[in-house]
């Protein structure tokens, strides 16, 4: 996904891809873009939050809505992890703008314009999307970013696939990485599929819910393998304007981040599970009538997941203040932007961006190293706390410095 082909291609275009090989648990993602949604796949905690990722070769990346923002770059930085150029090669390269405004569908344009009326800050969302090939740009119904965009305006990590095979990287999907083999304290390759796959090093980037799991099952002992999950909650809150369109427009497209919110964000987003919502409570509505806002927070590291993969995760008090605060926020603007007040609602509680599981200064360092030589990790599990906004570009400029660090230091 994110990580491990972004230090794939990293490698390759640095003349070591006949060197590399990707394995992944997933199938080879389809060429036809609109395909994605077969690769979701949602798990529960034991609490019963749904948190949601995908398999396959490009990961999470398919189904993403192309969001990319600089995240936890701040956070980062304090700890002696500077990624501005990592993070202004990956903006150049992969075409990472603004929304135009002009792009905005007339829902959008309703809550953007409420929330400037009740004087919230709102920004356009950065994404990594052709706003000239986007059906929601010429405003044509669409809304598909998030299960596979019909036109390939979105980009996703999968669209290097045919250059990484021409450098000789290579790619065996549908092989699942049981542990890491060690031998006199170093990385010599990975166990699959009751295969083994030797190596000089391991780069990990199957993701926060399995990277502890593996690392648990080659035998590391540290008490903070698989600790300090966080999942960037969200919920969305939505009501009802008969024939607004919402569920045609792009996703996500404006960032109501102002600094007066704790620990939230908001932005504009359809979710289907509100129509059934209305419906049970006596609305007749469909997709068309629906107008909503999510709420995101930055959860606390309150979760963990065990060797069995069973996964604990639980709201703080302050998780859920934050989640309430959001909520009331977001119920403001829907009303200003003239929802039909009695009809505000809101869905059950999601996690989309699982990490922490195998952080920096806890599990590796500031090279995504472990203890073990010649064993790093490269996607969400390294993050030191929760982002609270789309963590994938900031996922894919870490992967590029290990890549750059990996070449210049190791081989």
């Amino acid at each position: 996904g994110a990580g491990g082909l972004v230090v794939a291609k990293e490698l390759a275009e640095r003349g070591k891809g006949e060197g590399v090989l990707v394995v992944e648990a997933g199938p080879q993602a389809e060429a036809e873009a609109e395909a994605a949604i077969k690769y979701y796949d949602r798990i529960l905690s034991e609490q019963r939050i749904e948190i949601a990722r995908a398999l396959g070769v490009g990961g999470t990346t398919l189904v993403t809505a192309g969001n990319g923002p600089r995240s936890l770059e701040k956070e980062l930085k304090s700890i002696g992890i500077d990624l501005e150029q990592e993070f202004r090669e990956l903006e150049e390269g992969i075409g990472i703008k603004p929304v135009p405004e002009e792009c905005y569908g007339e829902g959008t344009k309703k809550l953007v314009n409420a929330s400037s009326e009740l004087g919230y800050k709102v920004v356009p969302m950065p994404k990594v999307i052709d706003f000239d090939k986007c059906m929601s740009c010429r405003h044509k119904p669409c809304g598909e970013c998030v299960f596979g965009c019909p036109t390939g305006a979105k980009w996703t990590v999968a669209s290097w696939i045919e250059e990484l095979l021409r450098q000789g990287v290579r790619i065996v999907p549908d092989t699942k990485v049981e542990k890491v083999i060690i031998e006199n304290g170093s990385a010599v390759g990975v166990s699959a599929n009751g295969k083994d796959f030797k190596s000089e090093m391991v780069i990990l980037a199957p993701g926060a819910l399995e990277t502890p799991k593996i690392l648990l099952s080659s035998g590391f002992t540290s008490n903070e393998v698989g600790k300090n999950l966080f999942i960037d909650p969200y919920i969305t809150v939505g009501g009802i304007i008969k024939g607004i369109n919402f569920n045609g427009e792009g996703t996500m497209q404006a960032l109501i981040a102002d600094p007066a919110f704790n620990g939230f964000l908001l932005s504009p987003h359809f979710a289907r599970r509100l129509v059934g919502i209305l419906n049970r409570k006596g609305y007749n509505v469909t997709e068309r009538d629906i107008l909503g806002l999510m709420i995101k927070i930055k959860d606390e590291a309150s979760g963990s997941i065990h060797a069995d993969g069973s996964i604990e995760k639980y709201m703080t008090n302050k998780d859920s203040v934050a989640l309430l605060e959001g909520a009331i926020v977001a119920t403001e603007i829907l009303e200003q932007a003239r929802v039909e007040p009695k009809s505000v609602c809101t869905t059950s509680l999601r996690g989309g961006h699982p990490g922490g599981t195998a952080a920096i200064g806890k599990v590796v360092n500031s090279n995504l190293e472990t203890e073990i030589e010649g064993l790093f990790v490269a996607d969400a599990s390294v993050l030191p706390e929760a982002p609270g906004a789309p963590p994938m570009l900031t996922i894919m400029a870490l992967a590029k410095r290990l890549g750059k660090y990996v070449v210049n230091h190791v081989l």
